[in-house]
């Protein structure tokens, strides 16, 4: 069962890399550019150079005793999320990225849909346990000071068809390679008929919303990252009912296990143990629907030192669940 936790290739990777290695990390997540020159280091511009570059994050990554497990594309592709000109030279970008990740033994690419970013679709944080404060979302707070709206609007429909084409184009791809792609759910998670925020089309806001999904590109490749937070926001779900339902589908690639107050209109990112989700019960859920990892960690409340002092207490955590669960 894997622990897993995300990081850059950037500056501090060897002090980021020793770090999680000492937490007891199995894997890691890498984050991927979406476009030449964004990180100078890292180049998907052809199979090759992008098989050399991840060739040689994969033995880095090995060389602290872990697995480079994940790439994550989930910053940027506006274009293709917007099905806007560049769109064909970004979707190419990621095939060259799968080819090569299926070459060395990467099997996972995270990725989302949003049309913005999740930090600006929030009300004003909340105050959490002792002196943190918790990233919060409260519809009504939010429509008084709403987020800039995207320009040009895109409906529904269109970022329905923008997903299509992609994973038209990405899942043959990933087939061929042996990687499966883990789509992330909206942030938060729109209900059917309440308006889009900021008139960012929401098409990854519920189960129904995955189905769909599923059934536009039939295939093991096109799987789900089973965002525990986000899925207890989707109004009405029962998120252990949702892991078994998803996880007996064989749809849950990999994990964020995080744990929230409320659901959609208002809700809190809380604490792991501090929230509504019974993180026991949700352990024993995906032990029972056969998933292995990776369980990775993802938001963190805010307080003095958060990032380093939550990555610990959460990986110390999840290190006791799998213990006593998966036995």
């Amino acid at each position: 069962m894997l622990i897993q936790d995300k990081l850059a290739w950037d500056n501090n990777l060897e002090k980021n890399l020793a770090f999680l290695q000492t937490l007891g990390v199995d894997c890691v997540a890498l984050e991927l550019p979406d476009r030449p020159g964004a990180n100078p280091a890292v180049d998907c511009s052809t199979p090759a150079a992008a098989t050399a570059f991840f060739s040689k994050a994969k033995a880095t990554v090995a060389a602290h005793g872990m697995e480079l497990r994940t790439v994550l594309a989930t910053s940027g592709f506006e274009e293709v999320k917007r099905g806007l000109p560049g769109r064909d030279e970004k979707i190419a970008w990621l095939q060259n990225a799968v080819q090569a990740m299926g070459t060395v033994g990467i099997p996972i690419l995270a990725y989302n849909f949003k049309l913005l970013n999740s930090k600006l679709l929030r009300s004003a944080p909340t105050q959490g346990r002792g002196t943190s404060t918790y990233i919060s979302f409260d519809y009504a707070e939010y429509l008084k000071k709403p987020a800039p709206p995207v320009t040009p609007p895109v409906s529904e429909a269109q970022v329905r068809d923008n997903l299509h084409y992609f994973l038209k184009a990405q899942i043959p791809a990933c087939e061929k390679a042996g990687v499966r792609m883990a789509l992330h759910p909206d942030d938060p998670p729109v209900p059917l008929g309440t308006p889009a925020l900021a008139g960012a089309a929401h098409v990854v806001s519920s189960l129904d919303d995955y189905q769909r999904i599923f059934d536009l590109v039939p295939s093991p490749s096109n799987g789900m990252l089973f965002c525990q937070g986000c899925v207890t926001e989707m109004k009405g779900v029962d998120v252990y009912d949702a892991i078994r339902k998803m996880g007996g589908m064989n749809k849950i690639v990999m994990v964020h296990f995080r744990n929230v107050r409320g659901e959609f209109p208002h809700f809190q990112e809380t604490f792991v143990d501090n929230g509504d989700v019974d993180m026991f019960r949700a352990m024993q859920a995906y032990r029972d629907a056969g998933f292995k990892g990776p369980f990775s960690l993802d938001h963190s409340p805010m307080f003095p030192g958060a990032e380093v002092a939550n990555q610990a207490f959460v990986i110390g955590y999840l290190r006791a669940l799998i213990q006593a669960v998966y036995r």
